[in-house]
């Protein structure tokens, strides 16, 4: 995923009792003014996002997007994480390394773990 601009994906899938299970991930263009320290979906796309995860029966349930730094959240992502409410997932786009976060107004900034499943097994 080395790349010089944040990249931004959209997780879809279900909520479940105690997970959030992406099924889908979809790419959408990085519209931002400064693509290399912040990101802007780009509107269009991120309709067509919540149109295919609604015609499948999901919901867009993350926010996935990558750092040239530790995958923590920025200030700005702390200040947008208050408006999606959903996991946000950084990955560092670098060394590949990721971790996913939540915030809410109770319990503030929270990582929370990231359990891979490998379905083809």
């Amino acid at each position: 995923m080395n790349s010089h601009i944040e990249r931004i994906f959209f997780g879809i899938g279900k909520i479940e009792v105690s997970a959030y299970r992406i099924v889908d991930i979809i790419e959408c263009k990085n519209i931002a003014k400064n693509p290399e320290t912040e990101f802007l979906a780009d509107p269009m796309c991120m309709y067509n996002v919540y149109k295919q995860a609604e015609g499948k029966g999901l919901e867009i349930i993350a926010l996935i997007h990558s750092h040239p730094a530790d995958p923590v959240p920025s200030n700005l992502d702390l200040k947008n994480m208050r408006l999606w409410e959903v996991p946000w997932i950084i990955i560092n786009n670098v060394k590949g390394s990721y971790k996913a976060w939540t915030y809410n107004k109770e319990k503030g900034l929270e990582e929370i773990e990231i359990v891979e499943e490998d379905y083809f097994n």
